[in-house]
């Protein structure tokens, strides 16, 4: 959770907010509050993302919330759909996600593989016998909540009777979790979650994406003609997933048989594996007062700014009370568009200033370029020149590493909403060439004067004390288009004020930082990715 924010209402639809809960492809994440005192998760649609496709996409959302009775899935609260903000309200189950667990804990125990494949499989079955497919299942799209796991983010699911929203040459999905016919571009099929399903599974057990990453083209060429990476998987989860992973759709196991294979390893929540994964969950603020003296919503906020109160007509629809709900994620709605694999992807809005950072050491002082001089106009370039400036101790100490697929300490970026949609490349098998190429992209956003950087590590046993050989790029500006910004290693980091001597790519694990850069020159940690040299 995070505290709200000078331009957040205060209530939504008549709901108090509480807290910020994330952001997602189409808008805001929030914790509401009930008039009976139930936790809701609140999203709202983002005031720019209300185009004629956009809102469609929405109102199938709200429709497939409203149309889906599960207790694996989100339980319907309330929704405004007919002027601005449109929002979608559902009852609030904490927990992690299934990517957020393995990040922390890394792969998780076969047993537990196991009773998730099941539990899983008995989620979306109950939603297959409604006439929806998820059409988008995978790690991050998992909550761990105590009682067992939940499928979250229907933003791009269809039940039956649904009109599809998209164009030609155009098809829904996360590149590695994607089913080869809908990659195809042909019409998803119930079974494309099962192939979904290996995939989420198959990252479970062994930490890794099950396709691999890289660019985007490179994991859809996997799907379509390589294997799951199931390398060091338990043999009885290899052959499960290995079922539900087969090319062709027919060829692959039934929800109903998976559930008849897993039944004997038990039931998930008893698991105390998996209680471990979940954590302790932290208690919640029981109202506003609560949220005020945790300092989550700012002090005289329990009123709605003008224009809020009822500035919609909500559409409020009762939940079951026997289904158990789930927090409602930001909708990454992917489109990836054929035309060169390249991704159509998420949110906007600005960075805000956040003080107090730690600094890091610059190259040179002043916040001026050291070709032009002078101060810096609030929207204009930064300098060439940036300083580090970190929310925590821990920036120093980030490295990545080939045996976990991710970068440890965890360090909170300062940009959250443009973190959450940062997807990154670089090589994903072991690399032996004198240069590297690395990249980044936003998923869905398209800023507009944007700057970025990145910071390259050498493998740590390989760092001295004078030449550390830690070197930063100069700024660039976020491009638009869909293509995203690609740097190349060492080149785009040899100059006078890279901070270091660029090493060669020499045996071992780099990190590759990636870097939001303001119009002063400050730089805040944004993101994390690595490869590995041979």
């Amino acid at each position: 959770m995070e505290p709200l924010r000078p331009e957040d209402p205060s209530d939504i639809g008549g709901y108090p907010l509480l807290a910020r809960l994330g952001a997602g492809g189409m808008g805001q994440v929030y914790l509401g509050l009930t008039g009976g005192g139930r936790h809701i998760a609140l999203k709202v649609i983002r005031e720019d993302f209300e185009g004629p496709q956009a809102l469609a996409r929405f109102r199938r959302e709200v429709q497939t919330a409203e149309r889906v009775r599960s207790r694996s899935a989100a339980a319907m609260v309330g929704a405004g759909l007919d002027t601005p903000p449109y929002w979608l309200a559902t009852e609030y189950v904490p927990g992690p996600t299934l990517r957020q667990a393995v990040t922390v804990h890394g792969p998780i125990p076969p047993d537990t593989c196991l009773r998730l494949l099941g539990a899983l499989a008995a989620g979306l079955l109950e939603i297959h016998r409604q006439g929806v497919q998820h059409r988008d299942l995978k790690p991050g799209n998992v909550i761990l909540a105590p009682d067992g796991p939940r499928l979250i983010d229907f933003g791009i699911a269809r039940g039956e009777g649904q009109t599809q929203i998209t164009q030609t040459g155009v098809w829904n999905g996360t590149p590695g979790y994607v089913a080869p016919e809908v990659v195809r571009e042909q019409e998803p099929v119930p079974a494309s979650d099962v192939f979904s399903l290996a995939g989420t599974i198959a990252y479970a057990a062994t930490g890794r994406p099950p396709f691999g990453g890289g660019r985007i083209e490179a994991i859809l060429h996997r799907t379509l003609s390589g294997d799951i990476d199931l390398d060091g998987a338990d043999p009885r989860v290899a052959e499960l997933v290995a079922l539900c992973a087969a090319k062709d759709p027919a060829d692959r196991a039934s929800l109903e048989r998976m559930l008849q294979l897993t039944a004997p390893y038990g039931t998930l929540a008893a698991d105390p594996a998996y209680r471990r994964l979940v954590g302790v969950l932290p208690p919640l603020p029981a109202d506003v007062r609560e949220a005020v003296t945790s300092g989550l919503v700012p002090p005289g906020r329990t009123q709605a700014p003008a224009g809020m109160r009822g500035g919609s007509r909500a559409v409020i629809i009762a939940a079951a009370a026997a289904v158990v709900a789930v927090v409602l994620a930001g909708s990454l709605t992917a489109r990836y568009l054929m035309d060169g694999g390249d991704a159509a992807e998420n949110p906007s809005g600005g960075s805000p200033e956040q003080g107090g950072g730690r600094s890091g050491t610059p190259a040179a002082k002043g916040g001026t370029s050291p070709a032009t001089g002078g101060a810096r106009s609030p929207g204009g370039p930064p300098p060439d020149v940036i300083l580090l400036k970190e929310p925590t101790d821990e920036f120093d100490e980030v490295r990545w590493t080939k045996a976990n697929f991710n970068c440890q300490p965890a360090v909170r970026p300062d940009d959250m909403r443009y973190a959450n949609d940062l997807q990154t490349s670089a090589p994903r098998q072991p690399y032996a060439a004198p240069t590297v190429d690395i990249g980044m992209r936003f998923k869905y956003a398209r800023p507009s004067g944007y700057y970025l950087a990145a910071e390259i590590r050498p493998p740590a046993e390989q760092q001295g004390n004078g030449v550390t050989g830690v070197v930063r790029s100069k700024p660039h500006l976020y491009p638009k288009g869909e293509s995203g910004l690609t740097l190349h290693y060492p080149a785009d980091f040899k100059w006078e004020g890279s901070g270091s001597e660029a090493y060669p790519l020499m045996k071992g694990d780099w990190t590759v930082i990636w870097l939001h850069v303001r119009a002063n020159g400050d730089a805040y940690y944004l993101g994390c990715d690595g490869f590995t040299a041979r």
